[in-house]
């Protein structure tokens, strides 16, 4: 420990102490003390030497990794690049192919299992369609999508959710981020404002970078996004776009309640922004039907995308934008210069399953699959979890949200459960700038029905003796917490 001790905090400073410390290690580092390859202290160490808080370590460990300076590997610690420039090599992604066959239970992967995939009923339209139409099935479609799925869709959606528009209106695309990059090409230029809510999906918010947009966080609650905090923001930078999951919000699980709903609308007008609304699992409801936003757009103020991967068959690779009138012409366009058009042939295939109802058969059973497999999570967490910890209960949709003690880290719990063959996926992952987070998010997409309360247990297990073993390192008031 004798290279830190050039590590002199001021604590009077405006600067919080993490900056500090990450300002001083990255000193070393610059001075050659600190050698690449380099393993840092532990935290609790660093924590103890410096007499600071383990999370100020954590925050200052996290931004060395942002910045280029170290790589945390699971299990070992936290590391000096070999080069500031070197890309990271150990991800979540990395982490569980390095676990390989450890994970038992995975409990952070979103996806849906292979298990419940319509493999008959897809494979039985797939034959029919080829014995209609033989090579015709692999023709190019029109950019917008197959005419008669267009048609199905606009059914569809008057069918379920009392929405009216036009077949014009509604484009086939390959998968939801792809809609959401269509939206983003056709309306974002560099240095537009785009809100999203806080934590969110980060495949939205890579989108978004992509075009050079400004990316504002808006808290969510239980019931929605912070309208307090919206309005202080708005008064000062309205946005071109607001990114929002209004129901089973991705990853808290949180749905917009209609007050909120319709107030977003309301605003939407007044400050002239549009809307991104991503209907990613509406389906899969518990509880009670949800309504989209959509429902309550008389003004063509809300981009809708539907998603079919989470209810069919991720690799079908199809979902459906519903553009407001005035931007169906770029829309297409943008979508013919991406990849000219989607699967033709999977296109016709999805629009045999809605027209003979074997679509709506196969949403009926995974929401049946899935409300049962939620039901023993919800009650397995009621049973095991430590009551230091808190979750929500969402009413439909794949996601939990676990929220730790004050002064906890998710990703140090994630750690932790990786070694007991327990995958879940860090709240840090969800915000903007991937900060440290005590909340992660729990996922019933993958586990078997007959082994979600085991794999609870564990994982409750797991979550107490962190607890304890972090328990003698109270957690004191900083001039930095996490924001949540």
């Amino acid at each position: 420990m004798k290279k830190f001790e050039s590590i002199h905090l001021d604590r009077d400073s405006n600067t919080p102490l993490y900056i500090q410390i990450y300002e001083g290690i990255v000193k070393l580092i610059k001075q050659n003390i600190l050698k690449p390859g380099e393993k840092l202290p532990p935290i609790r160490k660093m924590a103890s030497e410096l007499k600071v808080n383990t999370v100020t370590i954590v925050n200052a460990y996290k931004l060395l990794e942002k910045e280029g300076y170290a790589v945390s590997r699971v299990g070992s610690g936290t590391f000096i690049k070999s080069s500031v420039k070197e890309s990271a090599k150990y991800s979540l992604k990395n982490d569980r192919d390095y676990e390989g066959k450890k994970v038992k239970f995975d409990f952070a992967t979103a996806s849906v299992s292979p298990d419940y995939f319509p493999v008959d009923i897809f494979k039985d339209a797939l034959n029919r369609v080829l014995d209609r139409e033989g090579g015709y099935a692999f023709a190019y479609n029109e950019s917008p999508g197959y005419l008669p799925l267009r048609e199905s869709l606009q059914e569809y959606l008057y069918r379920e959710y009392n929405i009216e528009t036009s077949v014009d209106a509604v484009n086939v695309v390959s998968g939801a981020q792809q809609g959401i990059d269509i939206i983003s090409k056709a309306l974002l230029d560099f240095g537009d404002v785009v809100y999203v809510e806080s934590p969110t999906y980060p495949g939205a918010v890579d989108a978004f970078k992509s075009r050079g947009a400004k990316i504002i966080e808006i808290p969510i609650k239980d019931d929605g996004i912070d309208l307090d905090d919206f309005y202080s923001k708005l008064r000062s930078k309205p946005p071109k776009l607001f990114y929002t999951m209004p129901n089973f919000q991705n990853p808290t699980g949180f749905s917009y309640s209609e007050q909120k709903k319709k107030e977003l609308i309301a605003l939407s007008k007044n400050y002239g922004f549009f809307i991104i609304e991503d209907d990613h699992m509406n389906d899969l409801f518990y509880v009670e039907k949800p309504v989209p936003l959509k429902s309550y757009d008389d003004d063509n103020r809300v981009f809708y995308i539907k998603s079919f991967s989470k209810i069919l068959m991720p690799g079908l690779r199809l979902g459906f934008l519903l553009a407001p009138p005035d931007f169906s012409e770029k829309i297409a366009e943008v979508k013919y210069f991406s990849d000219i058009a989607s699967s033709g042939l999977n296109q016709r295939v999805l629009d045999l399953m809605i027209r003979e109802k074997t679509f709506y058969e196969h949403v009926k059973r995974i929401r049946q699959i899935f409300s049962a497999k939620w039901e023993i999570m919800k009650e397995s967490l009621q049973k095991y979890i430590d009551p230091k910890a808190t979750f929500t209960v969402p009413q439909g949709g794949l996601f939990f949200w676990v929220f730790l003690p004050q002064g906890y880290y998710a990703m140090n719990l994630y750690a932790n459960a990786l070694k007991k063959g327990i995958f879940i996926m860090p709240g840090d992952y969800f915000f903007t700038d991937n900060r440290p987070s005590r909340c992660f998010r729990l996922s019933i997409a993958q586990v078997p029905k007959e082994k979600v309360e085991e794999g609870v247990k564990l994982l409750s297990n797991i979550i107490s003796d962190f607890l304890k073993e972090f328990s003698s390192y109270p957690i004191k008031k900083s001039s930095y917490s996490p924001l949540l």
